[in-house]
């Protein structure tokens, strides 16, 4: 690895640190949120990498000098943008209300799990640099397609090339491409240091949002049970878009949490959570589907909860301004470069004779149920039922302000699931093989946003060991213990 490869690094996530900061509302402290920032802007300033990287090539061609100095203009921009002083109303100190005890267990069994989780992560990158069959077929080789051909970098997504779906969309190739430009050649590093990037900042986001949304031993659970899926850290390890994709469904997911905080002061939150999911569609296809789904859930729940038309229209407005550049982007490759995805190239009459055929279904919704049932290859239990045992020893926490938010999300990724059975049952006549390869990915992606939701959801082991816990205080507000 390269200096050159942690610069490039360091300027997309500083990039992604001065654009949140410079979204951030006025009105809101930041300070409580300030560890939950660093992973979030890992994600952030990719996305805006892989934006401008696409931008400047539309633009400009492969002029790779003249891309770093544009990038490096940029995020200098940003970052005076972000530095100028601005009033933000603190309110009295936050408190993170903890209780001590056997908790300092939970910190040391956390670092136990990020140090094996590395060590099995640079094992798996050593053994396979190249990444796995997908890495070849589909993303490093975008990646180098896009390098190496200069001027006629579009070739990369032909369409004599099928089998490597040239219609993907370009978080991870243009991700790849662009450590490459600032390192001045091709590293095999780049991609598994992005993948663990993409890895490691999910854990690190699904723990942060936890520990300020609900309690740092909470938290500490939810990275150490995403640490403790080695499916999750062993694909991450595998370079595919899985992972990556699952990092931006995590993050709309928690910035809609905290949006539901501060609704009433500002929608910037729903802004960044737009900006989020439309980043999921700008990074794999499914991302389109889990915007669609998110909408859908916002607009269900708000009509459940009888929420007022015009606070729905603020939220759903402010939501789609956020997504309005990612998602264009998505509209205009698809139309100018992507040919057509060949899994949904599918004749109408056969479309319609697969959707109205039960026995498809049964086909599908059985491998779907056996794979949730044992989710995690975790050994001697998977991890559902895992979860299913700790519930019932914790109890749910008590209900109050959040289960807008708990249903939305739950609603979501219950249509996503629903989706993802229908794109199975419409899209190939042999849909066991796509299946095979595919089923567990799926569930992957949803899985870090899943453990978040089940997280907020069960008590914490605060108010497990030392009785009831005060409401965790909204941020800027005083937290009352007695």
């Amino acid at each position: 690895m390269t200096p050159l490869l942690l610069v490039s690094v360091l300027i997309s996530w500083f990039t992604g640190l001065a654009l949140l900061r410079v979204v951030w509302p006025k009105n809101v402290p930041l300070f409580p949120y300030r560890f939950m920032l660093a992973p979030l802007a890992l994600g952030v300033g990719a996305g805006l990498s892989a934006t401008a990287l696409f931008l400047w090539l539309v633009a400009f061609g492969p002029n790779r000098r003249g891309f770093m100095g544009a990038e490096l203009a940029l995020a200098v921009a940003l970052g005076v943008l972000a530095l100028r002083p601005a009033r933000r109303e603190m309110g009295e100190p936050y408190v993170n209300v903890s209780r001590a005890g056997l908790l300092w267990l939970i910190p040391v069994a956390l670092a136990l799990g990020v140090g094996c989780a590395v060590a099995a992560f640079v094992a798996n990158s050593v053994a396979l640099p190249h990444g796995g069959w997908d890495a070849w077929m589909d993303w490093n080789l975008r990646a180098r397609l896009i390098f190496r051909g200069d001027g006629h970098w579009q070739d990369a997504f032909s369409e004599l090339i099928p089998w490597s779906h040239p219609d993907y969309p370009w978080v991870v190739p243009a991700s790849v491409v662009r450590a490459w430009t600032w390192a001045g050649g091709e590293h095999l590093s780049a991609s598994a240091l992005i993948a663990g990037l993409f890895t490691f900042g999910t854990v690190a986001l699904a723990g942060t949002s936890l520990a300020v949304l609900r309690s740092s031993a909470q938290g500490a659970l939810g990275a150490l049970m995403l640490l403790g899926t080695p499916f999750f850290v062993l694909h991450g390890a595998s370079q595919f878009a899985d992972v990556p994709v699952g990092f931006f469904f995590l993050s709309s997911v928690v910035l809609l949490a905290i949006h539901q905080r501060y609704a009433e002061r500002t929608h910037r939150f729903a802004v960044l959570a737009g900006l989020s999911a439309g980043m999921a569609a700008w990074t794999k296809n499914e991302g389109l589907l889990f915007f669609t789904c998110l909408i859908a859930a916002q607009i269900a729940t708000a009509i459940i909860a009888r929420t007022e038309r015009k606070s729905l229209t603020r939220q759903l407005s402010a939501f789609l301004a956020g997504a309005f550049l990612p998602l264009l982007l998505v509209g205009y490759f698809k139309a100018r470069f992507a040919p057509p995805n060949d899994l949904l190239s599918v004749d109408r009459e056969d479309l319609r004779m697969w959707l109205t055929d039960p026995r498809r279904y049964a086909i599908v919704l059985r491998p779907f149920a056996s794979h949730l049932l044992r989710f995690g290859d975790n050994g001697l239990i998977s991890a559902p039922w895992l979860l299913v045992t700790y519930s019932l020893c914790v109890g749910l926490r008590a209900s109050g302000r959040g289960w807008s938010w708990g249903f939305t999300i739950a609603l979501a990724l219950a249509l996503m699931l629903a989706g993802h059975v229908l794109i199975f049952v419409g899209t190939t006549p042999d849909i066991l093989p796509l299946l095979n390869t595919s089923v567990d990915r799926v569930l992957l992606q949803l899985w870090p946003s899943f453990l978040v939701l089940y997280f907020m959801a069960v008590r914490t082991p605060e108010e497990l060991l030392a009785g009831p816990l005060p409401e965790a205080p909204v941020p800027g507000e005083v937290a009352k213990v007695g």
